[in-house]
């Protein structure tokens, strides 16, 4: 049994969407963090950084970081292909793509809903956001070259978690300027996975929707 702290709409959608997949029992725990439940002392002694996802497993045990998260459950569960092997030809591809959409693009990202935790004052703010606003474009962009020359996945023909994790991002972008489903490729590739059933029962499931 796993149980999984989300809130709908967050970094909680990739792994949520592998446990709707793998069909291991699982158990949402939705955390308002509008209400800021996040920062409730039982909530902190799970994850004192106050985000979201968490992650119980094997009764007690505790882990946090979408990605770390993913990589875990695709390790547990190798019947399903969720990242290639490790003597795979995509293997490096994969970590690379990986390490891209949480250290590079997720970022940019957190700077566009989140430019109080940076700087302070109302005009630094609103700089930060736009500069993050222009760079997450440029990396969707991007991304969209990447797969017109290599699709239609991130790594080629097959399907891996970083392809959930980079049209979760995606949907982060829908407020934005130039929303990342408005990119030719990387529609083509929210539109793949949202044809998956596990990604579909998480949308359901959180009651939000992906902007195609």
């Amino acid at each position: 049994m796993y149980k999984l702290y989300f809130a709908p709409g967050s970094a909680a959608m990739a792994p949520h969407a592998m446990l709707e997949e793998i069909g291991a029992p699982f158990e949402l725990i939705k955390v308002d963090t509008k209400a800021g439940d996040q920062h409730s002392a039982d909530y902190l002694k799970l994850n004192p950084h106050a985000r979201v996802p968490t992650l119980v497993y094997d009764g007690d045990r505790v882990m946090y970081e979408s990605t770390a998260i993913c990589l875990f459950l695709a390790d547990r569960h190798p019947n399903i292909p969720f990242m290639p092997k490790s003597d795979s030809k995509d293997r490096g591809l994969f970590l690379q793509w990986m390490a891209y959409l949480t250290n590079t693009l997720q970022e940019s990202c957190m700077h566009w809903w989140h430019s109080e935790k940076f700087v302070d004052g109302d005009s630094e703010q609103a700089a930060v956001k736009c500069k993050a606003e222009q760079r997450t474009a440029e990396m969707f962009r991007f991304l969209d070259e990447q797969l017109a020359k290599s699709g239609p996945y991130l790594c080629g023909s097959t399907f891996y978690v970083c392809d959930y994790y980079a049209v979760m991002l995606a949907r982060w972008t829908r407020a934005m300027v130039t929303p990342a489903h408005t990119t030719p490729n990387v529609n083509k590739l929210i539109r793949a996975v949202m044809q998956r059933p596990g990604y579909a029962r998480m949308l359901k499931a959180e009651g939000i929707e992906q902007p195609v």
